[in-house]
């Protein structure tokens, strides 16, 4: 694979919305300022980056309108994850798709357990979503990884973990998370996202962490995003030095790939 060119890299995970939209009912969370595009990538050009992925904001549910919006108006540096559910027909999955979507947001943070992914309805979203070539990308609290085995195992969607996989406490839990994700390698792509070191539980260091990813994924599986912007942990963030992080985590020529030539492929940037 050739090297990463410097001048290139993409931020794979940053939120983009408005300030009055209404958030879905049962919403945790929902900030009381406004994520404005032109904000984020302001921050782009001194950190290196060039293209970005906005990821669905959870108090949006699978209203996508404001990310399809942001996507609209930088289409050739911009890509989106979006929420959706069982009942997506596949026209409004293909519109989407058009629009610059290129996976599936689960954010299942809070979840009592995951059975319902993996009823009918959801294994037949994962495959329609597949067919499209898109990923799930995944968040579950902290040390639950291991449970996304028996919601994918049957399915031939690529996943992405996202914020390091979230192992928890411990090295029991990083284990476990660890083995998990090397079981579903088996039979499809696994991916990580190294992002938001400061949503890990405390005591664990990012770059032990991206090591341990490298050894069980390899270099070709690693993507970055600077979770932009950062919400409940705004405080003291700086965009560059999380982007800067990467090359303290990983060798040179991994962190080249892991900034540009692995995003680039898996979210078919050109």
């Amino acid at each position: 694979m050739p090297s990463a060119s410097p001048s290139r890299a993409v931020d794979a995970h940053a939120h983009v919305f408005s300030a009055d939209a209404p958030a879905v009912a049962g919403a945790r969370y929902r900030p009381g300022y406004a994520a404005r595009l032109e904000d984020w990538r302001a921050l782009w050009a001194p950190a290196g980056v060039t293209h970005g992925v906005i990821t669905q904001v959870s108090f949006f549910g699978t209203d996508n309108r404001e990310l399809v919006t942001a996507i609209a108006r930088a289409p050739e540096h911009l890509c989106g994850v979006a929420g959706v559910d069982p009942d997506c027909d596949d026209t409004t999955l293909e519109a989407l798709g058009a629009a610059g979507v290129r996976a599936l947001r689960m954010n299942l943070a809070g979840a009592g357990d995951f059975a319902a992914y993996a009823t009918a309805p959801w294994q037949a979203l994962f495959a329609r979503a597949a067919r499209l070539g898109w990923h799930a990308e995944v968040f579950v609290d902290a040390g639950r990884a291991p449970e996304l085995v028996a919601v994918f195992e049957g399915t031939p969607i690529a996943l992405v973990l996202d914020h390091f996989g979230n192992p928890g406490a411990g090295e029991r839990g990083l284990e476990a998370t660890l083995d998990a994700a090397a079981r579903l390698a088996c039979t499809r792509e696994v991916w990580c996202k190294l992002s938001a070191p400061y949503r890990l539980a405390k005591g664990l260091d990012p770059a032990r962490l991206a090591g341990r990813w490298l050894e069980v994924l390899g270099r070709d599986r690693l993507v970055w995003g600077s979770d932009w912007p950062w919400t409940r942990h705004e405080a003291g963030r700086n965009y560059g030095e999380l982007a800067a992080s990467v090359d303290r985590w990983l060798p040179s020529a991994v962190a080249a790939a892991v900034l540009w030539d692995n995003p680039a492929r898996l979210y078919r940037f050109a």
